[in-house]
């Protein structure tokens, strides 16, 4: 036998063949076997005889000789493996075997008295505990979930049980990605992929919310099960979610369950003067200055008539300020209609257009005060992307962070004296894209949150770590805000996946800029293509996976690395309470996408 630093762990899959190999001539030198493939038991015993009758035959010394062959050990299925170093291996699928055999072939083996094989069999032998689960705990599989999908609905107070066979139908539009989203729906066996939106269909992936879809959405009930401490503690060590109630429900999975991409109701923080209205309604009501966590705002709805435009240019006079960024109050992305003014009558021109949105809705005008001293990377302006996920399932409303985002860098070097370039200060891909020096400092102007630490921890000393808790903070304030105005209709099921945008200023303090529906899901370089991938496989994890199981047959998932923290919870009572400023969506356009 060998100590356990010469033991490597193999894998063989009962449903594959034995890769062939010629034991009828020795061989000085074999190469490193990472994986031998076996079909059953039998072949590993015929393996072993082989391996004795080929040295005999031979009559191989064992001084100096080089070994042709592993050394094999097997154990059942699903089975706890202990060696003499009390080192437990754990089994991860009980529908495979493991074999341990030596990582070189070509390693020497030492001659060895009998009362050392002795000493070395008995140090090396194997405690074999077989872990098959009996009927009892197959039973109680449902009592004691260890797979994530399990503990995401046990958060939200279901259990879905698994069918024999079912079947799930996904329509997925085309852009912002949707191929990626498809790849990855379709990698899951039990799913297939619609060309067309059908009655019918479980999930339907856009880029724009489908108000209509709504209409049709449904509620699930079941029976009530009560939660056991183990329950409870799987759903606290994951989430850190301390679950209050004492009954979930249980229902039966159906392809009956429809979902949707977007929450009802998501202009309330995607729209630039909903967000306005909501996060300044909830920083007012905790005795907090909107103002210090987004920058000065003022609404323009009628032009320079609006009491508001006088409110803005009496205090820009008054202040001095001159440098105004202008946005449209609705139906804008990518950086469309945003102008930089740097002068109080370019506001005044800005704002006089009087002009309606494609959809007869008059338009109106956000304008903020320009953050004129923000910190640079390498001498441009950058903002910061980050992620939220949004799910309501079962009245239960959670947000998570994903703890991964971006920085997106402009094209040229920071200038307030050229306020005509959006080269400069607006950093939006669908800008930059078109400038002649994209690319040009970093890949598709992106830098990883890695790559940005760094940088501001040698040239300015500070700690990104802790400005990413402060961007968390602000994404919580975001939910607090406008959660009770979010999904309106209270359906049994939806979520959404936000893209939300930060900078940060010269004293390193970070500023809410806006949150994005449909954020951008392209890959326009190595970072993000590992990135957005991870991103969509793990929103899909918890926002899909859990209410549409696989059926019982079918091989589970892999094991996946979840990066979303969850950062707020709670349950959605049936009245919105006080009513939100911005109650009609401007943006509800319902446009077909590009399928």
């Amino acid at each position: 036998m060998y100590n356990n630093t010469d033991l490597e762990k193999l894998v063989i899959k009962g449903s594959t063949r034995f890769q062939e190999v010629n034991f009828n001539q020795p061989r000085l030198f074999q190469p490193k076997l990472n994986i031998i493939k076996l079909k059953g038991f039998q072949q590993i015993v015929d393996l072993i005889k082989q391996q004795e009758s080929f040295l005999k035959q031979n009559q191989i010394p064992q001084i100096n000789t080089q070994k042709n062959l592993p050394s094999i050990l097997v154990y059942p299925p699903k089975a706890e493996l202990i060696t003499s170093s009390k080192k437990e291996i754990s089994i991860r699928k009980y529908s495979e075997t493991r074999v341990y055999g030596r990582k070189s072939f070509t390693e020497a083996a030492e001659p060895q008295s009998l009362e050392r094989r002795k000493i070395s069999t008995k140090r090396n032998k194997l405690a074999i505990k077989k872990a098959l689960p009996n009927k009892q705990e197959e039973q109680n599989m449902f009592e004691n979930p260890s797979d994530f999908a399990t503990i995401v609905s046990y958060s939200n107070l279901l259990m879905i049980i698994p069918q024999e066979k079912i079947v799930y139908k996904a329509f997925i539009t085309k852009g912002n990605n949707g191929q990626l989203v498809r790849q990855l729906i379709k990698s899951r066996s039990w799913w297939v992929l619609l060309d067309a939106p059908q009655n019918d269909m479980n999930l339907y992936w856009t880029q724009l919310r489908k108000q209509g879809f709504y209409k049709d959405l449904i509620t699930i009930t079941g029976n009530q099960s009560t939660f056991t401490k183990t329950q409870k503690k799987l759903v606290f060590d994951k989430f850190k979610l301390k679950l209050e109630e004492e009954k979930y429900t249980n229902f039966v999975s159906s392809n009956i369950l429809r979902v949707h991409n977007h929450l009802e109701g998501n202009f309330q923080i995607s729209n630039k003067k909903a967000l306005y209205y909501n996060m300044k309604s909830y920083y007012e009501s905790i005795g907090q200055d909107p103002f210090k966590f987004i920058p000065l705002t003022f609404h323009i709805q009628d032009g320079i008539k609006d009491p508001v435009y006088q409110q803005f240019e009496e205090y820009a006079r008054k202040n001095n300020i001159n440098v105004w960024i202008v946005k449209p109050g609705e139906q804008s992305n990518r950086g469309n209609g945003i102008e930089v003014a740097n002068s109080i009558s370019q506001v005044k021109r800005l704002v006089s257009y009087r002009e309606l949105h494609s959809n007869g809705v008059k338009k109106t005008f956000i304008v903020q005060q320009y953050l004129n001293r923000p910190l640079l990377y390498n001498k441009r302006k950058f903002d910061i992307r980050c992620f939220m996920l949004i799910t309501c399932i079962n009245h239960q409303f959670k947000a998570y962070w994903y703890q991964e985002g971006y920085i997106r860098t402009s094209c040229k070097e920071f200038n307030l004296d050229d306020t005509d370039c959006k080269y400069t200060h607006l950093t939006n891909d669908a800008v930059q894209k078109y400038s002649k020096n994209y690319g040009k400092y970093e890949t598709g102007n992106k830098v990883s949150f890695n790559d940005f630490s760094k940088y501001v921890q040698e040239i300015y000393n500070m700690n990104f770590n802790n400005t990413i808790e402060q961007l968390k903070s602000l994404c919580t304030d975001i939910v607090k805000a406008s959660y009770q105005h979010l999904d309106p209709n209270r359906h049994f099921y939806t979520f959404e996946l936000f893209g939300l945008d930060f900078m940060i200023d010269s004293d390193f303090k970070p500023w809410l800029i806006e949150v994005n529906t449909n954020p951008c899901l392209e890959t326009c370089c190595p970072l993000l293509s590992r990135l957005i991938n991870h991103l969509v496989e793990n929103t899909i994890r918890i926002a899909i996976d859990p209410m549409y199981p696989p059926p019982t047959k079918k091989k589970p998932l892999p094991e996946f690395k979840n990066n979303f923290e969850l950062i707020f919870n709670s349950p959605l009572i049936e009245q919105c309470g006080k009513l939100p400023e911005i109650q009609q969506d401007d943006d509800d356009l319902d446009v077909d996408d590009d399928n």
